[in-house]
């Protein structure tokens, strides 16, 4: 059993390891890429993280710079020891002029100062008002006063630029005695820090967030654009409050996973800002999922085509192998075995295209003589002779079978008058054949009652046969002819 289906179950171990070594190299290969996928990310976001931080820390550095290069400046020190609070006449415009070359030179959106003394708030363009100290507008003065620091950043609205959200760097003015004179700054909106994001988001596939932690209070608690408060950033990126605000060293990174989100957190010291970026590898994993699948499918249809060539090659083989085992090794035609099963599909075959075979039972007549006079090889060479005229005879019309001995049993298509015709002219033929003796047949015809088994059919050719035997031999009988007779006798 096991050799007629050994490579039969050899193929299918070899499918069955070939897909399992494939799944391996699937989710191997998955592994791999998804983990570059995660290596490339938390680069990406990384390397943005810290080149945001860069820039933005440029353009807070220049105004720091600048504000405290005001502070020190000696002609504002002198202005302050000889302001008398008048808000207009020379005096005033040699201020509003020194703090207007500084805003145009430079670009920032406004220049101003804040005397201690008068609280009066002038700028570049000139006076804006006193400060009210129940204002809440005017809270970052005494905040940053308060605060005991030598400069501070702080975001807030700009009412002198139709309240545009900006960037305040203010410093502290003092004398030789460290006594304070007032507050020197300048402002830039905050979109100067943000207009080149937009670039890096499209390039790099990331989303970029400003996450104000710093302890300075002043009027503007809102969100603009990248720039939000802890609440509102949390929301915006996905992220808890504490993991919007959780400080990171200076000039140092963190970097984490929610789901296919990386997040990468740089702190910014000089605004007091989370810089968060967050890319999303969902769409790089599906991408590599996606092209598994295609290969998957690809394999699995080879497979499929492998599998169905190997079954019908088994299929073939199994059934070259079987007739083959089936066959009569003198005479190279079916044996009985192989015919039983053969007739039964012929019959449904030729029932199924209305027409109804013929069966017929052949013996050779007086084949002991040839045996006995001439030995048995000389018989089995009449035999190989009959075989072969019964199988050009038959040829694809039929099937023909060595029933046993000296026996063959067949069936043709067609009707008893044309089977008994082929079988009249196959006994001329072997006539002529260069024999010892002459070559007769006998032979019983029938034609095939489907709701009978092929023993019973045979029963029927037999007795034709016998009626040929009976009749002198080297003829052909019908059976309704024995029939017919056997109704005359009764």
């Amino acid at each position: 059993m096991f050799k007629k289906y050994a490579q039969f179950i050899v193929n299918s171990i070899v499918i069955v390891l070939i897909l399992f070594l494939y799944a391996a190299i699937q989710i191997g290969e998955f592994s791999f890429f998804k983990q570059s996928a995660i290596n490339q990310a938390e680069n990406d976001v990384k390397l943005t993280s810290m080149d945001i931080n860069s820039n933005i820390s440029s353009y807070v550095n220049d105004q720091i710079m600048m504000s405290r290069l005001l502070s020190s400046d000696r002609f504002l020190r002198e202005w302050i020891k000889e302001e008398t609070g008048e808000t207009t006449g020379p005096k005033a415009y040699d201020l509003y002029n020194y703090l207007s070359e500084y805003q145009h030179q430079y670009g920032y959106s406004c220049v101003f100062f804040v005397s201690e003394a008068t609280k009066n708030f002038y700028y570049d363009k000139g006076f804006f008002k006193t400060l009210d100290e129940n204002d809440p507008y005017d809270s970052w003065y005494r905040g940053f006063l308060g605060s005991l620091l030598n400069h501070d950043v702080q975001v807030d609205t700009d009412q002198l630029n139709e309240d545009k959200v900006s960037v305040f760097v203010n410093c502290i003015v003092q004398d030789q005695g460290y006594n304070t004179l007032g507050v020197v700054g300048v402002c830039k909106s905050i979109d100067t820090y943000m207009g080149f994001l937009t670039d890096y988001e499209k390039e790099y596939n990331v989303k970029v967030c400003f996450v104000d932690i710093s302890p300075v209070n002043n009027s503007y608690n809102g969100s603009y654009k990248y720039y939000a408060k802890p609440d509102a950033a949390a929301k915006m990126m996905n992220l808890t409050v504490d993991q919007v605000t959780e400080k990171v060293d200076a000039g140092k990174t963190k970097t984490f996973f929610n789901g296919n989100i990386c997040t990468c957190i740089t702190y910014n010291s000089a605004l007091g800002w989370n810089i968060i970026v967050q890319r999303d590898i969902g769409p790089m994993i599906s991408d590599i999922l996606r092209h598994s699948y295609h290969r998957a499918l690809i394999v699995l249809f080879f497979t499929i085509v492998y599998v169905i060539m190997t079954i019908t090659l088994f299929a073939r083989v199994s059934k070259m192998s079987r007739e083959n085992e089936n066959v009569d090794e003198l005479t190279g035609l079916y044996n009985n075995k192989i015919f039983a099963e053969m007739f039964n599909k012929k019959l449904k075959k030729a029932e199924g295209k209305g027409a109804v075979p013929t069966l017929f039972m052949v013996d050779i007549d007086d084949f002991k003589i040839f045996n006995d006079s001439y030995g048995h090889l000389y018989g089995n060479n009449i035999i190989k002779i009959v075989a072969e005229g019964l199988r050009e005879m038959v040829n694809d019309r039929g099937l023909v079978a060595r029933w046993g001995g000296d026996e063959f049993i067949g069936v043709l298509r067609g009707s008893e008058d044309e089977t008994k015709a082929a079988l009249e002219d196959l006994m001329k033929e072997l006539a002529k054949a260069d024999t010892h003796r002459s070559v007769t047949l006998s032979c019983g015809i029938v034609k095939v009652n489907p709701h009978l088994s092929l023993e019973n059919n045979m029963n029927l050719a037999d007795r034709a046969l016998y009626v040929s035997k009976s009749n002198g031999k080297g003829r052909c009988t019908l059976f309704e002819e024995v029939d017919i007779q056997d109704n005359n006798d009764i």
